[in-house]
């Protein structure tokens, strides 16, 4: 009878092993990855967007240092797009002095705070990065009906944007050309911080993709020049939302 009673114990173990084993999520070998690159392209709430790349190495299991480089467009909160007058159908914003582009480059961490150990399933990680940012300020140009000299006509042409000349938005006819007043470009250098979550996915072990969304901080000593009748900014504070791509080796 004991010996009855052993054997069905150890058939109703086997069997219940058997089935944890075929209900246990599918993982993929553990494998360790030593360095990542990522691209990014994200949204922030100056109305612009930017496009960055971030490269990563491990410090420990869950911790991975990364330096990131960034070019990212902002408008000042005040600006206010037009269409330009004489039947012109594009838009322009009017008294825009400079187009103002952030160069940034830092250096940051990615935290693991949750483990994507299977295919398919979910990671949550906290990214921050400090570093400097680069303002560009591209003089503004615009295509404006400039009175010929017989005081009767006009002649559209291309001019740098200036307030005390371009006072009759009626002769503003639109944007000049996008390439006009990059030889004229200032930098004005200041300091940059980024947090946010981090939700990455992907099917691959060696490669991923993220949702991104946070926080940016940048701080000049300087307020940037950005349009007429309306108070310049010197900070900065923004949300972001980003989508990331990369892979692991």
């Amino acid at each position: 009878m004991q010996k009855r009673l052993l054997i069905l114990a150890a058939m109703l173990l086997f069997l219940t092993n058997k089935n944890s084993a075929q209900n246990a999520p599918i993982t993929d070998g553990e494998l360790l990855y030593y360095k990542d690159y990522n691209l990014g392209f994200n949204l922030n709430s100056y109305s612009g967007g930017g496009i960055y790349y971030r490269h990563g190495w491990h410090k420990t299991g869950a911790k991975k240092n990364y330096i990131e480089t960034e070019l990212a467009y902002i408008r000042h909160p005040k600006e206010v797009w037009r269409y330009g007058y004489q039947n012109n159908p594009s838009s322009y914003t009017y008294g825009r002095l400079n187009f103002v582009y952030f160069w940034r480059n830092s250096y940051g961490q990615k935290i693991e705070l949750t483990e994507r150990s299977y295919r398919n399933a979910l990671g949550l990680n906290f990214v921050y990065n400090v570093g400097f940012t680069i303002a560009l300020l591209k003089p503004a140009y615009i295509d404006y009906f400039a009175p010929d000299s017989d005081g009767v006509g006009s002649t559209l042409v291309s001019e740098k944007y200036d307030p005390a000349v371009h006072k009759d938005e009626f002769r503003i006819y639109g944007n000049g050309p996008f390439l006009s007043g990059f030889g004229e470009m200032s930098a004005k250098v200041g300091l940059f911080g980024r947090a946010g979550l981090n939700i990455e996915y992907g099917q691959y072990p060696d490669e991923y993709k993220s949702l991104e969304a946070g926080v940016t901080f940048d701080a000049f000593n300087d307020k940037l020049p950005m349009v007429t009748r309306a108070e310049q900014i010197q900070f900065f504070p923004a949300f972001y939302v980003a989508f990331n791509f990369g892979w692991k080796d």
